[in-house]
């Protein structure tokens, strides 16, 4: 029996999503696959039909505490920001270790890796397993000079020069802080030599290694100075499982009106929540518009809100966003490209990582007005924001088309094409 491609993914369920879909479309074309993942989950790939391996300690389980928000991140004050990320990496460590250890363990069978975002170390794994690696990401990640690196709080660009000194300085902000762990765990567990001071990219990019991008070039046209091996393929979707119903209560409030907006902030959630919940409230009774709002389920039991805001939990994007007159979030990859898919303008609040560099394409590409920051929002600025989302006829004529375009795409089915001639079957 052949070897299966592991996928080995950590963070959020936005990485993890994404992983999945591409699992179910190389198992449909014959390969045998496992998904490799923390413990919370276990339930949504073995949904699937997936087989799950365990993978023990996730240091992004720190990020989500209130005083873990501020990490990795620039929240408005460099102080309070650089004190939380130094909180942040002293408390990862020993998750990190855990990880790699666990991970090792997990992908031992493995006859070629899929790593992510959080998972590039899987890398060494695969040195170490003699097999292939694939890095699958959502996001741009291969040194450009087309633009600046997609993990910064700014998006400003100072010329060519200064986007690719962006992208080395990234390398090395993710390869310094665990160095250390990284070289130990190779000689101890891999049994390989430790890695130099600068880091593993300037082998990865004289290999070269297959980057698989699960994005559209629709959004982010594929610049021209990346190398043959940087593939884009259209997004990842995984949609509704088959027999999935809606809650009655939400139903009656999509039919009781004109659509409402969705706002909704990921894993990471909101900032001084009854704060930005009050801001809500008074910017959508301003715009009078009424309002879907996804919450934690213990969180949302625990509120008042206006008769215009119905408080939601996990109901699927593919089904909820077509239905939106406009979706507001926090602009993560998975969110950002279900809004665009179903033709709704949308208003982005970051908070960190990659989701400036959303919020700037969907204002580029004009299905939205300009990013607000979570750490500026304000009912005065949702308000603004949102007349401009439902009353821009342009801006909803080029949502809509750009929608038609992505649900056009089949990025799995071309992801698959393109392992294929790294993995043959």
């Amino acid at each position: 029996m052949p070897k299966p491609i592991t996928l080995l993914t950590s963070g959020t369920r936005g990485d993890v999503q994404p992983y999945l879909a591409l699992g179910l479309g190389l198992q449909a074309a014959g390969y045998r696959v496992v998904v490799a993942t923390h413990a919370n989950f276990r339930a949504l790939v073995e949904s699937r039909g997936l087989p799950f391996v365990m993978v023990e300690g996730s240091p992004n389980d720190l990020l989500a505490r209130g005083d873990g928000q501020s990490a990795l991140t620039f929240d408005g004050n460099w102080l309070r920001s650089g004190r939380a990320t130094l909180k942040f990496l002293r408390e990862a460590r020993p998750l990190f270790e855990r990880m790699l250890d666990s991970a090792w363990e997990a992908c031992r069978d493995a006859g070629a890796l899929i790593v992510g975002l959080a998972t590039t170390w899987g890398d060494h794994v695969a040195q170490a397993l003699g097999v292939p690696c694939v890095w699958g990401l959502s996001q741009p990640f291969s040194r450009t000079r087309a633009f600046p690196s997609t993990f910064q709080p700014f998006t400003f660009s100072l010329g060519y020069t200064y986007n690719w000194l962006t992208h080395l300085a990234l390398e090395q902000l993710m390869w310094q802080p665990w160095r250390a762990v990284i070289n130990r765990w190779r000689r101890r567990t891999l049994g390989l030599p430790g890695v130099a001071f600068t880091g593993p990219y300037p082998e990865l990019y004289s290999r070269p290694t297959p980057f698989v991008y699960g994005f559209s070039p629709l959004v982010v046209p594929r610049p021209a100075d990346w190398p043959a091996s940087c593939v884009v393929t259209g997004y990842w979707f995984l949609d509704r499982l088959p027999g999935w119903s809606p809650p009655a209560d939400l139903l009656r409030f999509l039919d009781a009106g004109s659509p409402p907006i969705y706002i909704g902030f990921g894993s990471m959630g909101l900032r001084r929540p009854r704060a930005a919940l009050a801001a809500i409230a008074h910017a959508t009774e301003a715009a009078r518009l009424r309002a879907v709002i996804s919450l934690d389920s213990t969180f949302a039991g625990d509120l008042s809100l206006p008769p215009h805001v119905l408080p939601i939990t996990d109901i699927p994007h593919d089904w909820l966003f077509p239905r939106m007159a406009a979706v507001v979030h926090h602009g993560g990859a998975g969110t950002t490209a279900a809004g665009l898919r179903a033709g709704a303008p949308a208003v982005i609040a970051p908070v960190g990582v990659d989701q400036f560099f959303w919020g700037a394409r969907v204002a580029a590409l004009g299905v939205g007005p300009r990013p607000i920051p979570q750490r500026a929002l304000t009912a005065e600025k949702l308000a603004k924001a949102l007349l401009r989302a439902t009353q821009d006829e342009g801006m909803k004529t080029r949502a809509r088309a750009l929608g038609q375009g992505l649900a056009a795409e089949d990025g799995v089915a071309r992801a698959v094409e393109v392992i294929r001639k790294i993995v043959p079957l």
